[in-house]
C-alpha cells in the first residue's frame, strides 16, 4: 500500500441527486487533484495524450445531506462546497481488499465491484485479491489517500528463443 500527500484542490458539487426521501438528497462531488510525476511514470512519459498523459486524477464522492443543510448553505450545482460551507474539505480515496455490501429496499443483496481497468475491463488485483475503491468527503485536511498497487499480470515478458537447427524447419 502506498500513501499519497494531497494537493488542495476545490470539491465541486457535480449533481444535487433527489432520494425516496424528499428531504433527503445525495450531493455528487468532484475533486480533480494533480498526480505528482513519479507516480504515474507512464503519464509523465505520454504527456499530451489524452486520458494517459494529463496526470489529473477525477475523485468523486457521494454525500447524504437534508434539505434544510442545501437551504442553509443555498447548496447549488457547481458550487465550491468547501467555500459555500466555510469548511476546507477534500476527496479521500482508501483502497482496500473488504467489498461494502448492503440490504437494498427490496431485501435483495447489492455488493461493490471491484476497481477495473478502464481500457481491458480487467479487475485489478493485488496478490490475487480484488481491489476496491472509496471515496469519501473528509473534513480532515491531513488526512491522505491510500492506494493498492495492482499486481503486473499483463506485463510483457522478454522470451529469448532458442535457437533451431536448419533440418527442424518446415517449408
Amino acid at each position: 500500500m502506498s500513501e499519497n500527500t494531497n494537493t488542495i484542490a476545490e470539491v465541486t458539487v457535480e449533481q444535487i441527486l433527489t432520494t425516496s426521501n424528499p428531504d433527503i438528497f445525495q450531493l455528487q462531488l468532484r475533486q480533480e487533484v494533480e498526480k505528482p510525476a513519479e507516480s504515474n511514470q507512464l503519464g509523465f512519459f505520454l504527456q499530451g495524450y489524452p486520458g494517459v498523459g494529463d496526470s489529473i486524477e477525477r475523485r468523486v464522492a457521494f454525500q447524504t445531506v437534508s434539505s434544510q443543510f442545501i437551504e442553509e448553505y443555498s447548496i447549488v450545482e457547481g458550487c465550491n462546497l468547501g467555500d459555500t460551507i466555510d469548511k476546507p474539505c477534500q476527496l479521500i480515496v482508501t483502497e482496500t481488499f473488504n467489498k461494502r455490501v448492503w440490504t437494498n429496499k427490496d431485501g435483495s443483496k447489492g455488493e461493490q465491484s471491484p476497481k477495473v481497468n478502464p481500457s481491458t475491463g480487467d479487475t485489478l488485483m493485488r496478490d490475487g485479491r480484488p481491489i476496491y475503491r472509496n471515496c469519501e468527503l473528509s473534513f480532515d485536511m491531513s488526512a491522505v489517500c491510500t492506494y493498492i498497487e495492482h499486481d503486473k499480470a499483463n506485463a510483457v515478458k522478454t522470451v529469448k528463443p532458442e535457437p533451431v537447427a536448419a533440418a527442424d524447419l518446415e517449408f
